[in-house]
């Protein structure tokens, strides 16, 4: 025999071994009781020299069931941050052009920009430059009386909530692929809003605090000099505390304290500080009492965690920040974040933080704002929570960390700070989202239309398999064996890769088998001809197999095209039959033209052979 064959051979054998190999992850899965399918069992139940427990086949939602969510975009916030960066940006601009002007701010709900200054008329000539790139956004419908406002164009409003929409998918299908869910469907529906589905995944809340929180994670100075809030303690009532601290519980309404303050100048001042028992209490009081007291252009109220009491016997109440109004720098800036364990310091040694690094230009923004804020607390305002305000003590460039409160156990402590470096790690979302639908879906076939479905499935190979042997005889027996393994290579590289069946992939599955049925079907009619023309057995499998090769190749192709297609701009139910129709077609080519002419060739070696098709 040809040298050739025996190097096909050997290829053939290994493919299937390794094909068999593979499986086994899949064949202990799928042995499991549904439950217990995705837990520690599973891990121990494969044996060690097997692949990596977690390269199985998996199922879909309609499969195995799963969470379904439908989140909503307030795209409104997003506009409305977008406008409000926009405004610092535009800021930034005119300094650098020595144009002056009092402030720059969003106004009007945050629609438009409003530029204060003495020269209106040359604010807007430097804003609307065609060098810079602003006329092609927004025009300026006022300018005059100290005022110079700036609205944006229709078409830029859609771009930015169409942004705001894609950006919010992209971030949430980053922190999912982060999550090790497999093979979720997630898609942008009307009114802005994305459809959310995760096989398998039975934990709704966590599925909810995951993909539902925002991470807008903002950097603000806070205005200690100001002595703004000193006029709310003829509203409310001082604290009672004593020595030791605060007495717990605070009195209900909300009360104020005075908090020691070190200025950047020298000195300290008594800093007049509002705190509640709960969030929400203290979030009516500020409405009600503190912001009527702000100028919102220049400074808003943050609201912090902070613990009373010592040991085990703590209390956690809610405290007020007064920061400057102006977002010095966001989590965009954010390259990486991570779980770390503060040991700096001995009162909180082993707390989990969460360590980040900012990108080459969060650096370098960084290094400025600390560098011209020094001996000033910077917050760190994340989903609008106040997490830590320490005092800058030197420049900061590309690291940082954010400690969390301290009123929790360390697990707990380091599950928050896990999720929160998850999400800051896929990137915040552009705006606030809610939860408008969330179900747990069931398997849309039950087990007694799956256990149907399996039985209709395998009859119909059986029949395949029979006809092929009844009709074609040896070389149909020669066909079925190269059917069988097309089907272990499919379910091995789909295990290998870690895809999702779903029951569009189960249609896939089954219209590539049928594709190499054909395949084989082509081959033998070919080889009859061959034989009927007088060619000897082993002549007219060559020639079979060589006149039909391009054949064979044409109509795989063209289906391969079609399937790129469709994973390219699919998702979801579309993108599962793409991808198990092109394992297929790949398989189909392998086992068709490689596997059965090597065993026709080796049955067909000799001249005196005989062959029944």
């Amino acid at each position: 025999m040809e040298r050739s064959w025996y190097w096909r051979a050997a290829l053939i054998a290994a493919v299937a071994l390794l094909s068999l190999y593979q499986l086994v992850p899949s064949w202990f899965y799928f042995r499991l009781a549904p439950d217990v399918r995705n837990t520690e069992a599973y891990d121990a139940s494969v044996p060690k020299w097997a692949p990596d427990a977690k390269h199985h086949l998996n199922l879909g939602l309609d499969l195995q069931g799963g969470i379904h969510l439908a989140l909503g975009v307030d795209v409104d916030r997003a506009v409305q941050a977008k406008i409000a960066r926009r405004a610092d940006e535009i800021a930034d601009y005119l300094k650098t052009k020595n144009v002056p002007f009092t402030s720059a701010a969003s106004a009007e709900n945050g629609t438009v920009v409003e530029v204060r200054s003495d020269r209106p008329d040359e604010v807007r000539d430097a804003v609307l430059d065609s060098s810079r790139g602003y006329r092609d956004e927004m025009y300026a419908p006022q300018v005059g009386g100290g005022i110079a406002r700036f609205a944006f164009k229709d078409s830029v409003l859609k771009g930015f909530r169409e942004k705001a929409v894609e950006q919010a998918e992209k971030v949430i299908r980053n922190r999912v692929d982060k999550w090790g869910v497999t093979e979720p469907d997630i898609k942008r529906k009307a009114n802005n809003q994305i459809q959310i589905q995760l096989p398998g995944f039975k934990d709704p809340d966590k599925a909810k605090e995951l993909l539902g929180r925002t991470a807008q994670l903002e950097f603000k100075i806070a205005d200690d000099e100001n002595p703004v809030l000193d006029a709310v303690q003829t509203q409310l009532a001082q604290c009672p505390s004593t020595r030791a601290g605060l007495t717990y519980p605070l009195p209900q309404g909300g009360c104020w304290m005075g908090q020691p303050i070190e200025l950047p100048t020298g000195g300290s001042r008594v800093v007049t500080v509002v705190v509640a028992n709960t969030r929400p209490e203290l979030e009516k009081l500020i409405e009600q009492r503190l912001n009527p007291l702000l100028d919102p252009q220049k400074n808003v109220i943050g609201i912090g965690e902070a613990q009373v009491g010592q040991g085990p016997v703590r209390s956690t109440y809610y405290e007020t920040y007064l920061l400057r109004a102006k977002t010095e720098l966001t989590g965009d800036y954010i390259a990486d974040a991570s779980v770390a364990v503060d040991s700096s310091d001995t009162l909180s040694r082993n707390r989990p933080v969460v360590a980040f690094k900012m990108s080459p230009d969060g650096a370098r923004l960084m290094d400025k704002l600390t560098s011209e804020n020094m001996r000033r607390r910077m917050a760190t305002v994340l989903d609008d929570k106040v997490e830590t305000a320490p005092y800058i003590q030197g420049r900061i460039s590309s690291n940082g960390q954010i400690t969390l409160g301290s009123g929790r156990n360390q697990q707990d402590q380091f599950e928050e700070a896990n999720q929160i470096a998850l999400v800051l790690k896929a990137g915040a979302l552009p705006a606030p989202v809610t939860i408008s639908e969330e179900r747990q879906v069931g398997a849309t076939l039950g087990p007694e239309l799956i256990r149907k479905g399996t039985t209709a499935a395998l009859v119909g190979v059986a029949l395949v398999l029979l006809f092929m042997i009844v009709y074609y005889r040896a070389s149909g027996l020669i066909a079925d064996a190269a059917l069988v393994l097309n089907g272990v290579l499919v379910l091995a590289v789909m295990s290998m890769i870690g895809s999702t069946l779903t029951l569009p992939g189960i249609a896939g599955f089954v219209l590539t088998l049928g594709m190499a049925v054909d395949a084989n079907v082509l081959i033998n009619e070919r080889i009859r001809e061959e034989l009927r023309g007088g060619r000897t057995v082993r002549q007219a499998v060559q020639a079979g197999y060589d006149k039909v090769f391009w054949t064979i190749v044409d109509a795989h192709v063209t289906t391969l095209v079609a399937g790129g297609v469709l994973m390219q701009y699919g998702s979801g139910p579309v993108r599962g039959f793409a991808v198990t129709l092109i394992i297929g077609l790949v398989a189909s080519m392998f086992t068709s033209i490689v596997v059965t002419r090597a065993i026709m060739e080796f049955f067909t070696r000799h001249e005196s052979a005989r062959l029944s098709v």
